[in-house]
Protein backbone atom coordinates (compact mmCIF):
# COMPACT_ATOMS: atom_id res chain seq x y z
CA UNK A 1 0.00 0.00 0.00
CA UNK A 2 2.73 2.48 0.44
CA UNK A 3 4.17 2.07 -2.25
CA UNK A 4 1.18 4.11 -3.70
CA UNK A 5 -0.74 1.38 -5.61
CA UNK A 6 -3.71 -0.98 -4.28
CA UNK A 7 -4.76 -4.38 -5.79
CA UNK A 8 -7.71 -5.47 -6.75
CA UNK A 9 -8.97 -8.99 -7.33
CA UNK A 10 -8.33 -10.47 -10.43
CA UNK A 11 -4.49 -9.07 -10.31
CA UNK A 12 -5.60 -5.56 -11.11
CA UNK A 13 -3.75 -2.69 -9.59
CA UNK A 14 -4.66 0.83 -9.59
CA UNK A 15 -3.61 4.15 -7.89
CA UNK A 16 -3.72 4.45 -4.00
CA UNK A 17 -6.77 5.04 -2.41
CA UNK A 18 -6.23 7.52 0.37
CA UNK A 19 -8.99 5.90 3.01
CA UNK A 20 -6.77 2.84 2.84
CA UNK A 21 -3.36 4.18 3.16
CA UNK A 22 -4.30 6.54 6.20
CA UNK A 23 -5.46 3.20 8.27
CA UNK A 24 -2.17 1.69 6.97
CA UNK A 25 0.04 4.71 7.46
CA UNK A 26 -2.16 6.37 10.67
CA UNK A 27 -1.88 9.30 8.60
CA UNK A 28 -5.22 11.50 8.75
CA UNK A 29 -7.10 11.30 5.44
CA UNK A 30 -7.00 15.14 4.95
CA UNK A 31 -3.05 15.65 5.49
CA UNK A 32 -2.24 13.17 2.35
CA UNK A 33 -1.63 14.67 -1.09
CA UNK A 34 -2.36 12.48 -3.63
CA UNK A 35 -0.61 11.83 -6.05
CA UNK A 36 -1.35 8.52 -7.58
CA UNK A 37 -4.59 9.33 -8.74
CA UNK A 38 -4.64 11.52 -12.19
CA UNK A 39 -7.32 13.63 -12.35
CA UNK A 40 -7.95 17.12 -14.06
CA UNK A 41 -5.70 19.11 -11.87
CA UNK A 42 -8.32 21.99 -12.71
CA UNK A 43 -11.30 20.13 -11.50
CA UNK A 44 -14.52 19.85 -12.55
CA UNK A 45 -16.72 22.01 -14.98
CA UNK A 46 -19.22 23.68 -12.41
CA UNK A 47 -22.04 23.66 -14.75
CA UNK A 48 -21.42 20.15 -14.57
CA UNK A 49 -21.55 19.82 -10.86
CA UNK A 50 -24.88 22.04 -10.83
CA UNK A 51 -26.64 19.93 -13.31
CA UNK A 52 -25.78 16.94 -11.17
CA UNK A 53 -27.40 18.23 -7.74
CA UNK A 54 -30.40 19.00 -9.94
CA UNK A 55 -30.42 15.30 -11.53
CA UNK A 56 -29.82 14.17 -7.73
CA UNK A 57 -33.23 15.83 -6.14
CA UNK A 58 -35.13 15.89 -9.74
CA UNK A 59 -34.35 12.70 -11.22
CA UNK A 60 -33.24 10.06 -8.41
CA UNK A 61 -37.28 9.02 -8.20
CA UNK A 62 -37.54 7.77 -11.67
CA UNK A 63 -35.53 5.53 -14.51
CA UNK A 64 -33.32 7.06 -16.86
CA UNK A 65 -34.35 6.33 -20.38
CA UNK A 66 -33.40 2.86 -21.51
CA UNK A 67 -31.47 4.42 -24.82
CA UNK A 68 -30.16 7.48 -23.43
CA UNK A 69 -30.84 10.16 -26.25
CA UNK A 70 -29.35 13.32 -25.09
CA UNK A 71 -26.60 11.91 -23.41
CA UNK A 72 -25.67 10.25 -26.24
CA UNK A 73 -26.10 13.13 -28.30
CA UNK A 74 -23.94 15.32 -25.97
CA UNK A 75 -21.35 12.37 -26.15
CA UNK A 76 -21.40 12.19 -30.23
CA UNK A 77 -21.47 15.84 -30.55
CA UNK A 78 -18.00 16.15 -27.96
CA UNK A 79 -16.16 12.87 -29.64
CA UNK A 80 -17.88 14.28 -33.59
CA UNK A 81 -19.04 10.63 -34.14
CA UNK A 82 -22.82 9.44 -34.71
CA UNK A 83 -24.82 9.14 -31.84
CA UNK A 84 -25.76 5.57 -33.24
CA UNK A 85 -22.22 4.76 -32.69
CA UNK A 86 -22.15 5.34 -28.78
CA UNK A 87 -22.79 2.59 -26.33
CA UNK A 88 -23.27 4.90 -22.56
CA UNK A 89 -20.85 2.84 -19.90
CA UNK A 90 -20.57 2.88 -16.36
CA UNK A 91 -17.04 4.72 -16.43
CA UNK A 92 -14.64 3.69 -19.33
CA UNK A 93 -13.56 0.34 -17.32
CA UNK A 94 -17.43 -1.32 -18.50
CA UNK A 95 -16.57 -0.50 -21.93
CA UNK A 96 -13.01 -2.41 -21.83
CA UNK A 97 -15.06 -5.38 -20.65
CA UNK A 98 -18.22 -5.15 -23.14
CA UNK A 99 -15.52 -4.47 -25.92
CA UNK A 100 -13.80 -7.82 -24.92
CA UNK A 101 -16.49 -9.70 -24.54
CA UNK A 102 -18.42 -8.36 -27.73
CA UNK A 103 -15.82 -9.82 -29.80
CA UNK A 104 -15.03 -13.07 -31.68
CA UNK A 105 -13.22 -16.45 -30.11
CA UNK A 106 -9.99 -15.88 -29.59
CA UNK A 107 -7.23 -14.67 -27.51
CA UNK A 108 -6.48 -10.95 -25.94
CA UNK A 109 -3.82 -9.37 -26.82
CA UNK A 110 -2.14 -6.68 -24.08
CA UNK A 111 0.76 -4.62 -24.92
CA UNK A 112 2.57 -4.14 -21.33
CA UNK A 113 2.78 -2.23 -19.66
CA UNK A 114 -0.20 -0.59 -19.17
CA UNK A 115 -3.20 -0.57 -17.61
CA UNK A 116 -4.41 -3.69 -15.77
CA UNK A 117 -7.69 -3.71 -16.50
CA UNK A 118 -7.34 -5.34 -20.22
CA UNK A 119 -6.21 -8.88 -18.85
CA UNK A 120 -8.76 -8.14 -16.40
CA UNK A 121 -11.48 -7.82 -19.23
CA UNK A 122 -10.13 -10.67 -20.93
CA UNK A 123 -10.61 -13.12 -18.37
CA UNK A 124 -13.83 -11.82 -17.68
CA UNK A 125 -15.00 -13.11 -21.09
CA UNK A 126 -13.08 -16.56 -20.84
CA UNK A 127 -10.46 -15.49 -22.87
CA UNK A 128 -6.93 -16.27 -22.97
CA UNK A 129 -4.27 -13.48 -22.24
CA UNK A 130 -1.33 -12.96 -24.40
CA UNK A 131 1.41 -10.19 -23.06
CA UNK A 132 3.94 -8.41 -24.99
CA UNK A 133 6.44 -5.60 -23.89
CA UNK A 134 5.86 -3.05 -26.37
CA UNK A 135 7.59 0.00 -24.15
CA UNK A 136 10.79 -0.57 -23.01
CA UNK A 137 13.17 1.93 -20.77
CA UNK A 138 16.17 1.61 -23.26
CA UNK A 139 14.15 2.86 -25.86
CA UNK A 140 12.32 5.73 -24.36
CA UNK A 141 9.65 3.60 -23.94
CA UNK A 142 8.79 3.90 -27.66
CA UNK A 143 5.81 1.71 -29.28
CA UNK A 144 7.62 -0.92 -30.78
CA UNK A 145 5.56 -1.95 -34.14
CA UNK A 146 6.79 -5.58 -34.13
CA UNK A 147 4.89 -6.36 -31.11
CA UNK A 148 2.08 -6.83 -34.00
CA UNK A 149 3.62 -9.45 -35.37
CA UNK A 150 2.27 -12.98 -35.30
CA UNK A 151 -1.31 -12.45 -34.44
CA UNK A 152 -2.44 -15.41 -34.75
CA UNK A 153 -5.01 -16.83 -32.41
CA UNK A 154 -5.92 -13.30 -31.43
CA UNK A 155 -9.21 -11.79 -31.94
CA UNK A 156 -8.39 -8.40 -29.27
CA UNK A 157 -5.44 -6.83 -29.23
CA UNK A 158 -6.10 -3.40 -26.29
CA UNK A 159 -4.24 -0.70 -27.32
CA UNK A 160 -4.18 2.53 -24.39
CA UNK A 161 -3.57 5.77 -26.21
CA UNK A 162 -1.85 8.07 -24.41
CA UNK A 163 -0.36 5.03 -22.72
CA UNK A 164 -0.84 4.69 -18.94
CA UNK A 165 1.84 4.24 -16.97
CA UNK A 166 3.89 5.72 -19.60
CA UNK A 167 2.58 8.75 -21.44
CA UNK A 168 3.87 8.17 -24.40
CA UNK A 169 1.20 9.23 -27.52
CA UNK A 170 0.85 7.37 -30.65
CA UNK A 171 -0.45 9.84 -33.76
CA UNK A 172 -3.31 9.34 -35.77
CA UNK A 173 -1.61 8.21 -38.36
CA UNK A 174 0.70 5.53 -36.50
CA UNK A 175 -2.77 4.28 -34.76
CA UNK A 176 -4.40 3.55 -38.19
CA UNK A 177 -1.51 1.75 -39.12
CA UNK A 178 -1.57 -0.39 -36.68
CA UNK A 179 -5.51 -1.22 -37.24
CA UNK A 180 -4.49 -1.64 -40.43
CA UNK A 181 -2.42 -4.78 -39.44
CA UNK A 182 -4.79 -5.68 -36.88
CA UNK A 183 -7.53 -5.84 -39.66
CA UNK A 184 -5.21 -8.06 -41.72
CA UNK A 185 -5.22 -10.88 -38.93
CA UNK A 186 -8.71 -10.31 -38.83
CA UNK A 187 -9.11 -9.13 -35.07
CA UNK A 188 -10.41 -6.05 -33.58
CA UNK A 189 -7.99 -3.11 -32.37
CA UNK A 190 -9.40 -1.37 -29.20
CA UNK A 191 -8.15 2.05 -28.81
CA UNK A 192 -8.64 2.97 -25.01
CA UNK A 193 -8.63 6.69 -25.40
CA UNK A 194 -9.40 7.10 -21.29
CA UNK A 195 -6.75 10.43 -21.41
CA UNK A 196 -6.68 11.41 -25.22
CA UNK A 197 -8.87 14.69 -24.13
CA UNK A 198 -5.57 16.21 -22.79
CA UNK A 199 -4.18 15.45 -25.98
CA UNK A 200 -7.04 15.49 -28.92
CA UNK A 201 -5.88 15.45 -31.57
CA UNK A 202 -4.27 12.15 -31.80
CA UNK A 203 -8.30 10.75 -31.54
CA UNK A 204 -9.53 8.05 -33.64
CA UNK A 205 -13.03 7.90 -32.00
CA UNK A 206 -14.51 9.27 -35.55
CA UNK A 207 -12.80 6.72 -37.31
CA UNK A 208 -14.52 3.41 -35.64
CA UNK A 209 -15.52 0.49 -38.25
CA UNK A 210 -15.52 -3.53 -37.68
CA UNK A 211 -12.22 -3.80 -36.66
CA UNK A 212 -11.52 -0.49 -35.09
CA UNK A 213 -13.50 0.33 -31.59
CA UNK A 214 -12.58 2.98 -29.11
CA UNK A 215 -13.40 3.57 -25.32
CA UNK A 216 -13.39 6.34 -23.56
CA UNK A 217 -13.47 7.74 -20.11
CA UNK A 218 -14.93 10.72 -18.97
CA UNK A 219 -14.38 10.27 -15.69
CA UNK A 220 -10.08 11.92 -15.37
CA UNK A 221 -10.73 14.84 -17.82
CA UNK A 222 -13.83 16.19 -16.20
CA UNK A 223 -12.82 15.03 -13.06
CA UNK A 224 -15.74 13.55 -11.85
CA UNK A 225 -14.29 9.61 -11.22
CA UNK A 226 -16.63 8.77 -8.27
CA UNK A 227 -19.78 9.08 -10.75
CA UNK A 228 -18.26 6.35 -13.74
CA UNK A 229 -19.40 7.54 -16.68
CA UNK A 230 -17.76 6.43 -20.43
CA UNK A 231 -18.95 5.06 -23.54
CA UNK A 232 -17.65 2.75 -25.91
CA UNK A 233 -17.70 3.85 -29.73
CA UNK A 234 -18.08 1.25 -31.96
CA UNK A 235 -19.70 -0.10 -35.27
CA UNK A 236 -22.08 -2.49 -33.90
CA UNK A 237 -23.70 -1.12 -30.83
CA UNK A 238 -26.64 -3.73 -30.85
CA UNK A 239 -24.72 -6.59 -30.23
CA UNK A 240 -22.44 -4.62 -27.19
CA UNK A 241 -25.91 -3.65 -25.80
CA UNK A 242 -26.96 -7.14 -25.49
CA UNK A 243 -24.13 -8.08 -23.14
CA UNK A 244 -24.82 -4.55 -21.28
CA UNK A 245 -27.43 -4.49 -18.15
CA UNK A 246 -30.07 -2.20 -18.21
CA UNK A 247 -29.86 1.72 -17.29
CA UNK A 248 -25.67 1.00 -16.79
CA UNK A 249 -25.78 4.94 -16.08
CA UNK A 250 -27.71 6.59 -13.62
CA UNK A 251 -29.32 9.81 -14.02
CA UNK A 252 -26.79 11.72 -11.79
CA UNK A 253 -23.60 10.93 -13.87
CA UNK A 254 -26.04 11.45 -17.26
CA UNK A 255 -26.93 14.53 -16.28
CA UNK A 256 -23.10 15.67 -15.62
CA UNK A 257 -21.81 14.13 -18.79
CA UNK A 258 -24.32 15.96 -20.61
CA UNK A 259 -23.38 19.45 -19.05
CA UNK A 260 -19.60 18.55 -19.18
CA UNK A 261 -19.64 17.34 -23.19
CA UNK A 262 -20.75 20.80 -23.50
CA UNK A 263 -18.67 22.14 -22.42
CA UNK A 264 -16.07 24.00 -24.63
CA UNK A 265 -14.46 26.76 -23.14
CA UNK A 266 -13.76 23.86 -19.74
CA UNK A 267 -12.10 21.35 -22.28
CA UNK A 268 -9.74 24.39 -23.99
CA UNK A 269 -8.83 25.73 -20.52
CA UNK A 270 -7.73 21.97 -19.41
CA UNK A 271 -5.66 21.29 -22.74
CA UNK A 272 -3.66 23.97 -22.21
CA UNK A 273 -3.71 24.91 -18.49
CA UNK A 274 -2.77 20.96 -17.99
CA UNK A 275 0.00 21.22 -20.63
CA UNK A 276 1.81 24.22 -19.07
CA UNK A 277 1.63 22.57 -15.45
CA UNK A 278 2.92 19.13 -16.93
CA UNK A 279 5.83 21.14 -18.42
CA UNK A 280 6.71 22.92 -14.95
CA UNK A 281 6.60 19.81 -13.58
CA UNK A 282 8.71 17.49 -15.96
CA UNK A 283 11.06 20.74 -15.59
CA UNK A 284 11.46 20.52 -11.76
CA UNK A 285 12.03 16.54 -11.84
CA UNK A 286 14.46 16.69 -14.32
CA UNK A 287 16.56 18.80 -12.42
CA UNK A 288 16.66 16.83 -9.65
CA UNK A 289 19.42 14.50 -8.78
CA UNK A 290 19.14 10.48 -9.43
CA UNK A 291 15.75 11.35 -10.69
CA UNK A 292 14.79 10.58 -14.83
CA UNK A 293 11.37 11.64 -15.99
CA UNK A 294 9.73 10.65 -19.55
CA UNK A 295 7.73 13.03 -21.63
CA UNK A 296 4.69 12.28 -21.57
CA UNK A 297 0.67 13.90 -23.37
CA UNK A 298 -1.53 12.95 -20.69
CA UNK A 299 -2.17 14.52 -16.89
CA UNK A 300 0.77 12.43 -15.41
CA UNK A 301 4.27 11.80 -15.75
CA UNK A 302 6.37 8.12 -15.32
CA UNK A 303 9.85 8.78 -13.55
CA UNK A 304 12.27 6.26 -12.53
CA UNK A 305 14.43 7.27 -9.21
CA UNK A 306 16.16 5.61 -6.14
CA UNK A 307 14.28 2.34 -4.89
CA UNK A 308 12.23 2.84 -1.94
CA UNK A 309 11.42 5.91 -2.75
CA UNK A 310 7.36 6.18 -3.26
CA UNK A 311 7.29 4.18 0.68
CA UNK A 312 9.37 7.15 1.92
CA UNK A 313 7.48 9.98 0.53
CA UNK A 314 4.21 8.02 1.61
CA UNK A 315 5.04 8.40 5.13
CA UNK A 316 5.72 12.18 4.59
CA UNK A 317 1.96 11.89 3.48
CA UNK A 318 2.63 12.16 -0.13
CA UNK A 319 1.65 9.10 -2.47
CA UNK A 320 2.76 8.37 -6.02
CA UNK A 321 2.29 5.54 -7.83
CA UNK A 322 4.88 2.57 -7.28
CA UNK A 323 5.28 1.07 -10.75
CA UNK A 324 6.58 -2.08 -9.91
CA UNK A 325 2.99 -4.20 -10.94
CA UNK A 326 3.22 -3.42 -14.36
CA UNK A 327 4.99 -5.89 -16.64
CA UNK A 328 8.30 -4.35 -18.31
CA UNK A 329 8.82 -1.69 -15.03
CA UNK A 330 10.41 -2.39 -11.58
CA UNK A 331 10.85 -0.92 -8.25
CA UNK A 332 12.87 2.20 -9.46
CA UNK A 333 9.76 3.84 -11.44
CA UNK A 334 6.63 5.85 -10.10
CA UNK A 335 4.30 7.23 -11.35
CA UNK A 336 3.13 10.79 -10.12
CA UNK A 337 -0.35 12.85 -10.94
CA UNK A 338 0.03 16.78 -12.69
CA UNK A 339 -1.46 18.91 -10.19
CA UNK A 340 -1.77 22.20 -9.24
CA UNK A 341 1.31 24.81 -9.15
CA UNK A 342 1.36 24.69 -5.45
CA UNK A 343 1.11 20.57 -5.09
CA UNK A 344 3.66 19.76 -7.71
CA UNK A 345 5.62 22.40 -5.90
CA UNK A 346 5.92 20.41 -2.41
CA UNK A 347 5.98 17.27 -4.30
CA UNK A 348 9.57 17.95 -5.40
CA UNK A 349 10.43 19.41 -2.77
CA UNK A 350 9.59 16.16 -0.23
CA UNK A 351 11.65 14.53 -3.32
CA UNK A 352 14.14 16.51 -3.03
CA UNK A 353 14.85 15.51 0.82
CA UNK A 354 14.61 11.92 0.80
CA UNK A 355 17.31 12.27 -2.20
Amino acid sequence: MVSGWAGHAGDRHHGAHGDLVSRHLDVPFGELLDFSQNINPLGPPQDALEAARRALYEEAGRYPDLKYPVLRGALAEYLEVSAERVVPTNGGAEALFLAAAAARVGGVLVLEPTFSEYAAAARASGREVVRRVARRPERGFGFEPGTLEDLGGVSVVFLCNPNNPTGDPLGRRQVLELASRVRAAGAILIVDEAFVDFSPGISVSSMVDEHLWVARSFTKFFAIPGLRLGCLVCDDPGRVKALQPSWPVNAVAAAAGIAAASDVGFAETSVAGVARLRRGLFGELDRLPGLHPFPGAANFLLVRGPDGLPERLARRGVLVRGCSPFMGLGTEYFRVAVRGEAENGRLVAEIREEL
